[in-house]
């Protein structure tokens, strides 16, 4: 039953807006990812027709993905073989790690990019900078005394700008999809 209470709790502050990404990684644990985007759709508010862009987006980058997952299993391969010096280690590594940061790079411009001419303004803007500031003051009686009560008003943290980054979108691309097409068949029914 606490868990139920609590599982509750944690989704309503999600779908108030909190899209934060310290408390999405913290959440995201608890609740799962696939939940975690199906939250996020819903408090986006996006239409069926958004979604089925958006899907057809992800489809898009999963196989840049799956290029990104493969560079473990090559430097993988690309060491195992490796006899060289230090010097020459370096240069490898230095190669992969730069290889890596412009695939990353290039699945967040696209990912980014694509959002922008799916979402409106402003959704936009709820995902990137959380709810207004005047929403995230806690709902809590006028009578409250204004000093030395812990139980007075305070504002939710703010988001920080966008949390999908780098190895996190890499993770999280598979289970937006599966939220998506989920999402997408229990409406058209």
């Amino acid at each position: 039953m606490k868990r139920l209470a609590l599982g509750l709790g944690v989704a309503a502050l999600l779908t108030f807006g909190a899209f934060g990404q310290v408390l999405g990684s913290r959440v995201g644990g608890f609740l799962g990812r696939e939940n975690l985007a199906l939250l996020w759709i819903n408090v986006l508010e996006l239409t069926p027709a958004q979604m089925k862009e958006l899907l057809k987006l992800v489809d898009e980058l999963l196989p840049l993905r799956d290029e990104i997952l493969s560079m473990q299993e090559k430097l993988h391969e690309d060491l195992l073989k490796f006899t060289g010096t230090p010097a020459e280690l370096r240069e490898l590594l230095g190669t992969y790690q730069k290889d890596l940061r412009e695939k990353l790079q290039a699945l967040e411009e696209k990912f980014v990019s694509g959002l922008k001419k799916i979402l409106t303004v402003a959704q936009w803007e709820r995902l990137t900078r959380g709810i207004p500031e005047e929403r995230r003051l806690a709902p809590y009686p006028r009578f409250a005394p204004r000093f030395g009560w812990r139980g007075a008003p305070q504002a939710m943290p703010a988001a920080p700008a966008f949390p999908l980054r780098g190895l996190t979108l890499v993770r999280f691309l598979p289970d937006l999809r599966d939220a998506l097409a989920a999402k997408i068949e229990a409406l058209e029914k």
